[in-house]
């Protein structure tokens, strides 16, 4: 906390609103304790690495905890540029003229980066010792400089322009920010939820007042020019040149360990976000010789540069406070969030009269943002709302494109044998192999689909194999899925559909489906399923829940009657969901390729009015204007007490029952105990689920997946 912003912001500070500056360092400290307060519950509950980003993670949806983290990692970044680009200000000024004006700071920077990646324990006790020095110093200089001590000239001096005073609390916010540095470290502080919370009233009590004291003797000084070197013209004066000298020292030590801090607490919260799946898992690589997490080191000190170039010292002041002022909001804005979703959670620190004074936090965070556009400083306005959009759309690129794989699916399956048929077609259906009773059946009715779509199917059988199993045992279940697949694949000729043969070997067969989903980009998946789950943290399996959630593809899940054969007349009610329409597609085509009819049926209640009747009757002539008009397709109306019951009355009549999955769009789950599985259960005759894949819908509900 103690660092380039007191060296070099009570300067500017002075120049814009002179000993008024007190005033603007007091509110801003003011502002800053209502989050603190808040960041001292959240670690008595969650004493691990993360900091606001942690908070907002075991709060909010996973969409909004990222925004929070993105935010945190881009304030820490600039912060961190702004220690070192003031580094390079009072080197250039104080010590040696260079001609690259960056360099001191990025040399620095990168003597920092390898510090971090070294240990936390080396740079934890180089953070020590760099404080207590420069806290020394710092007391040298007010006790020099209050020496000269006229309250006269502090009064005339005072400013009376409170927008200014406010501006410039906004501009000094950063020099506060610190305490959320305590947090982030807190999964490697012993006893953290007694430590932060001390230690972050400690040091807002001892920097409040040692900010004060510095900002009163820089006024004192009443120098000619208040910019950011003042702090070291000031020591100059009070102290003489060699006490000038040590404390602009101190001022550089000063900027290095704030860059430190930063860099450690950056780079955890960036660990945290890649545990948590909000950043890619590289982001989270733990070094084997020194225990850290060497490449979201290495990313914060690489961000920390570019920002250092991209923007000068005072825009570099304002983008941080901006984007940290803003994730401090949504911080403040989950604490009153997280005591109303969670009210029995154990809380060793409650934060008094919430949610009053979360929410103070979190108006004083947006006055303080909205004074930096009023007072003119548009371009880090600017920069920051670039900087937002470009995380938000590299998150959705990222989270929406991602081949996603069941929890602790292991290494990646490998194919052992293939067959590939000499034809190709454009529409491919995946037909996983797994009973051996209704393999043929499946198979029959996933040609029929292939044909009516001029496709070609893949038999993929999967091998389960454990790491202890031998290498010779391994051979021969191979060499058995390989023979079923061969007599399946006899059938070609009479099928009249190419077909292609696939042995994979992996360690969790849903995740090989799932790969040789992606590697053929198949449009569909057939899979068996016998319509219920005895196992109450399973829908519809343990295999299929995993294919059906995760597939980038449509999926049939089959449930046989007792006549396990291609059903020829086909019900296939629908109120219009975007499954329900995709199913009545691939039921026409089953019941063309069998020579049967398909009847799309509506659901109207035993007690509907005649109106209702009417309308649904209407709807369905409008469904079926949509088919071609050779087609064999009917429309009906079912009427019972209930849809499930209604359905089943009339499954009697018919071969098969095909129903749209439930969930909303951005679910890829069938709920237990919705309508598709009670009619699988109680419906006497083939059942069929269909769950449509939408690409827009599909890649949303990644992007805001947990």
């Amino acid at each position: 906390m103690i660092a380039a912003g007191i060296f070099t912001l009570s300067g500017l500070a002075v120049g814009y609103v002179g000993s008024a500056a007190i005033v603007s360092f007091l509110l801003a400290a003011l502002v800053a304790a209502f989050t603190a307060l808040t960041y001292c519950e959240f670690t008595s509950i969650y004493p691990f690495s993360g900091e606001g980003y942690l908070y907002a993670r075991k709060t909010f949806p996973p969409l909004l905890a990222y925004l929070v983290g993105w935010c945190i990692l881009l304030g820490y970044a600039s912060s961190c540029a702004f220690y070192i680009a003031s580094l390079s200000t009072y080197f250039n000024e104080f010590i040696w003229h260079v001609p690259v004006a960056a360099l001191p700071g990025l040399v620095f920077l990168a003597a920092l980066t390898l510090l971090n990646i070294k240990g936390t324990k080396e740079s934890g006790t180089f953070q020590i010792v760099v404080t207590v020095a420069k806290i020394a110093l710092l007391v040298w200089f007010i006790a020099g400089g209050l020496g000269g001590f006229d309250a006269a000239a502090i009064t005339a001096r005072f400013s009376n322009d409170l927008p200014m005073i406010a501006s410039t609390a906004a501009l000094v916010f950063i020099t506060f920010f610190g305490f959320s540095a305590i947090a982030a470290s807190a999964g490697e502080v012993i006893n953290p939820t007694k430590t932060i919370p001390r230690a972050i009233f400690i040091s807002m009590l001892v920097v409040t007042v040692l900010y004060a004291l510095v900002v009163l003797v820089v006024v004192v000084a009443d120098l000619t020019e208040y910019t950011e070197a003042a702090m070291g013209v000031a020591a100059r004066a009070f102290l003489g040149p060699v006490g000038g000298a040590v404390i602009v020292g101190g001022a550089i030590f000063s900027m290095i360990s704030a860059s430190n801090a930063s860099i450690l607490a950056g780079s955890r919260v960036a660990l945290s976000m890649s545990h948590r799946r909000h950043l890619p898992r590289f982001f989270g690589r733990i070094s084997a010789g020194t225990h850290t997490p060497f490449v979201a080191v290495l990313a914060a000190g690489g961000s920390i540069g570019i920002f250092a170039l991209l923007l000068p010292l005072e825009d570099l002041a304002h983008f941080a406070n901006l984007v940290l002022l803003l994730a401090l909001c949504f911080v403040n804005a989950a604490l009153i969030v997280h005591r109303r979703r969670f009210p029995d959670i154990e809380r060793p620190f409650r934060v008094p009269l919430v949610p009053l004074l979360p929410a103070l936090g979190i108006a004083a965070n947006i006055y303080l943002i909205l004074q930096i556009p009023m007072q003119g400083h548009i371009q880090p306005v600017l920069f920051a709302i670039l900087a937002l959009l470009i995380g938000l759309f590299w998150y959705a690129a990222w989270r929406g494109t991602r081949f996603e794989v069941p929890d602790a699916a292991g290494p990646e399956s490998r194919i052992v044998a293939l067959h590939a048929s000499p034809r190709t077609a454009p529409f491919r259906i995946l037909l996983p192999v797994y009973n051996p009773h209704t393999a043929e059946p499946m198979l029959r009715m996933a040609a029929t689909l292939a044909r009516h779509q001029d496709g070609e199917i893949t038999l993929l059988r999967v091998v389960q194999v454990p790491d202890q199993l031998p290498p010779e045992m391994a051979r021969k279940a191979i060499e058995a899925e390989d023979d079923i697949l061969e007599r399946l694949a006899a059938l070609e000729g009479e099928l009249d559909v190419p077909i292609t043969t696939e042995v994979r070997v992996g360690r969790n067969v849903a995740r090989a489906i799932l790969e040789a989903q992606r590697e053929d980009r198949s449009h569909l998946i057939v899979l068996g399923w016998k319509g219920f789950t005895t196992q109450t943290r399973q829908i519809l399996g343990e295999v299929t829940d995993d294919v059906v959630r995760l597939a980038r593809a449509d999926i049939m899940l089959v449930r046989f009657g007792a006549e396990r054969a291609v059903p020829r007349r086909i019900l296939v009610p629908t109120a219009g969901s975007v499954h329900a329409s995709k199913a009545v597609g691939y039921a026409l085509g089953l019941a063309e390729g069998g020579g049967g009819t398909l009847t799309v049926a509506g659901v109207v209640p035993l007690n509907a009015s005649k109106r209702k009747r009417a309308a649904k009757e209407k709807w369905l002539a409008e469904e079926r204007t949509g088919m071609p008009e050779d087609a064999a397709v009917r429309t009906r109306i079912l009427t019972g007490s209930g849809v499930v019951e209604s359905i089943v009355a009339a499954a009697e009549e018919y071969d098969a029952v095909m129903v749209g999955a439930s969930g909303d769009s951005f679910s890829s789950r069938i709920v237990f105990g919705t309508i598709p599985e009670r009619v699988a259960r109680e419906a006497p005759g083939t059942v069929m689920v269909l769950k449509s894949h939408e690409r827009v819908r599909a890649f949303m509900g990644r992007v805001a997946a947990d």
